[in-house]
């Protein structure tokens, strides 16, 4: 185990006591929903079991779970999406192939097929196909970001020559993400580890100071944030303004987002104690946390009950 995944793994198993500690009762969460032949691709369906054959059709969030693109597991995200699933919203849970088994953009492609396996859920539960919404916290923010991109973008998705997004996307929930990687790489290295991530996920040998980059395949269609245009759909972001982790990302990427999603809302923080996913301390009673999570739901409610912010 390198630095960088020993760093993320670290930190999954640091926090997620503090991310994990509200749970909500009477949750049924379905384990381990296979939707491909891969060992990691299995997600979790997360509901309230009393909104199951109701006679209504329920939202579907759709969660991928961060971890600096090589680490993290969906089990770590339980009590969020327990959060969504408490308001009444199907919640499904996705674990996708990393690298070294996956690497970019063969790792989109496998994420574009588990976001597109939720049409098998029609057929067993009241999910309302028009209302499904991607969310995710770091580089889930990114993935999140970057199916929408190819859902949007017909140019950028015969490019990197991935499949078709065949659902419909109602909405994004960006959370602490990544957006655009140029960026990043010309930030903090923290001590390493974003170049050590950036070699595995690219499998490319950038060189230490980057200059190299642009050799990459794929440079010219990494970054989200590049192919934001007026067919997105509506997004609410949140970000930390002093976040050490992805540094300048939310606030460029909400300033694009306004300007052409049909409804955009955001909520960012200062301060240096309220750092990168600040947000999945919301258990914890942490204010500007629970102020995040309530307005992610007052985003919900808006765009899953209104038609005219509908994609």
């Amino acid at each position: 185990m390198n630095k960088a995944e020993l760093v993320f793994k670290a930190v999954d198993i640091l926090c997620y006591p503090a991310q994990n500690i509200k749970r909500f009762k009477n949750i049924v969460c379905v384990k381990d929903i296979p939707y491909g032949d891969k060992k990691r691709q299995k997600a979790d369906l997360y509901y309230r079991p009393d909104i199951i054959n109701d006679g209504k059709k329920h939202p579907l969030v759709v969660y991928f779970h961060g971890g600096g693109f090589i680490m993290g597991d969906k089990n770590y995200r339980t009590s969020i999406c327990e959060f969504y699933a408490n308001e009444g919203y199907f919640v499904y849970n996705i674990n996708y192939e990393m690298p070294p088994d996956a690497v970019c953009p063969d790792m989109f492609y496998g994420c574009v097929k588990g976001v597109n396996s939720v049409e098998r859920l029609f057929e067993k539960y009241n999910i309302d196909e028009d209302k499904i919404i991607l969310t995710g916290d770091s580089s889930g923010a990114y993935i999140c970001s970057y199916v929408a991109a190819l859902k949007f973008d017909d140019d950028l998705r015969e490019a990197v020559e991935c499949e078709e997004v065949e659902i419909n996307i109602n909405g994004l929930m960006l959370m602490c993400g990544i957006y655009d990687l140029e960026v990043l790489l010309k930030g903090s290295s923290l001590m390493g580890v974003i170049p050590t991530t950036a070699r595995m996920v690219l499998d490319f040998d950038l060189k230490k100071d980057f200059s190299n980059i642009k050799e990459f395949k794929y440079y010219d269609y990494i970054s989200p944030a590049h192919f934001v245009n007026d067919k997105w759909c509506s997004t609410f972001i949140c970000w930390a303004d002093d976040d050490i982790v992805c540094q300048n990302q939310g606030e460029p990427m909400a300033e694009k987002l306004k300007e052409c999603v049909p409804y955009f809302d955001s909520y960012h923080i200062k301060g240096f104690q309220n750092n990168h996913c600040f947000h999945l301390n919301f258990g914890t009673k942490n204010k500007p946390a629970m102020e995040c999570m309530n307005k992610s739901l007052e985003f919900l409610e808006k765009i899953t009950k209104e038609e005219t912010v509908t994609a």
